[in-house]
């Protein structure tokens, strides 16, 4: 599985996520809507009521096609809130790497206990 596969995955599983983006991070949401198969945002500026409608919707309309790709959904929040791309998919990412906690990942997973030493270079059969 792709790593945006993985993201897109993950975030189907788990419902709504915050968006850690400075000025927008205090109630800020991204997630998957599985009845348009799309990504979607709901963003409030930390100074806006969180009690109201998000300032700013982001997801598929008459005007927007599906949002499949986190880079996607990133260009659209980033062109919103006057930010970086660059800014924003590091959000969503982090978020996903954060809330992963290793349970998820796919990769080489190593862990050093204190005490232990490999054998000599080269090992030694008896």
């Amino acid at each position: 599985m792709e790593e945006l596969d993985q993201i897109v995955a993950w975030v189907r599983a788990r419902g709504p996520v915050a968006l850690p983006l400075d000025g927008w991070d205090r109630v800020s949401i991204w997630g998957w809507d599985e009845s348009a198969g799309s990504l979607y945002a709901h963003l409030w500026h930390n100074t806006d009521d969180p009690a109201e409608s998000p300032a700013i919707r982001i997801g598929p309309d008459d005007l927007t096609a599906a949002i499949t790709f986190p880079e996607t959904l990133a260009q659209h929040i980033a062109m919103a809130v006057d930010r970086s791309p660059w800014d924003v998919i590091t959000a969503l990412d982090g978020v996903v790497d954060q809330g992963k906690g290793g349970e998820d990942y796919t990769g080489t997973k190593v862990t050093i206990t204190e005490g232990y030493s490999l054998p000599e270079w080269p090992w030694r059969v008896p």
